[in-house]
């Protein structure tokens, strides 16, 4: 239920701004094809039916090669940084990673926006109902980059990671990341 009314944000977004993009020539988000590697940090926000939301810290390793202009593939390898907990309960990561593709546009000589789309598995340590859970599935997010140079540019994500079903209750999980890109 979640993942659908997430899906619906990129849709209400492009709506949103369609008017203003009207009168743009737009351009793909790659401007070389150059392959790339980024680092980011960021929180994973884990939501379980029944329970608070918790948010342990993580470090993700990403490297893509650009198709064309507009299209990419990406993979991602994450770890957990720290664990957060609630009423007792405790989550961290244990490990994800990921095969996207990438589609990015650019705004501007300096701001790229992108969707990702693929498949990943995730693998999170809990300390209550059966213990640990690894979960493989569709995973879908937004981005933006800001060109600090030719090759450097800062990083902004939200990614939908795949969910899970356990003992009657769903939970699901997206990570929100900042970081840097680096072009070769």
């Amino acid at each position: 239920m979640k993942f659908r009314t997430m899906a619906l944000l990129p849709l209400t977004l492009f709506a949103l701004t369609a008017p203003a993009f009207a009168q743009t020539d737009f351009a793909g988000g790659f401007q070389s094809l150059d392959p790339y590697v980024g680092a980011s940090v960021g929180l994973l926000r884990y939501d379980e039916s029944g329970l608070s939301s918790m948010s342990p810290s993580a470090i993700m390793l990403r490297a893509g090669i650009p198709l064309t202009s507009f299209l990419a593939i990406e993979g991602r390898l994450g770890t957990g940084l720290s664990s957060d907990q609630s009423n007792g309960a405790s989550v961290s990561v244990g490990t994800f990673g990921g095969a996207y593709a990438k589609g990015a546009l650019a705004l501007g000589s300096d701001v790229d926006v992108y969707g990702v789309a693929g498949i990943a598995s995730v693998n999170l340590r809990r300390n209550f109902r059966d213990g640990d859970t690894t979960d493989t599935g569709l995973s879908a997010g937004l981005g933006a980059d800001v060109n600090l140079a030719r090759q450097l540019a800062l990083n902004v994500e939200w990614t939908y990671l795949p969910s899970g079903r356990e003992a009657g209750r769903s939970y699901d999980s997206n990570l929100f990341s900042v970081g840097v890109n680096y072009r070769f």
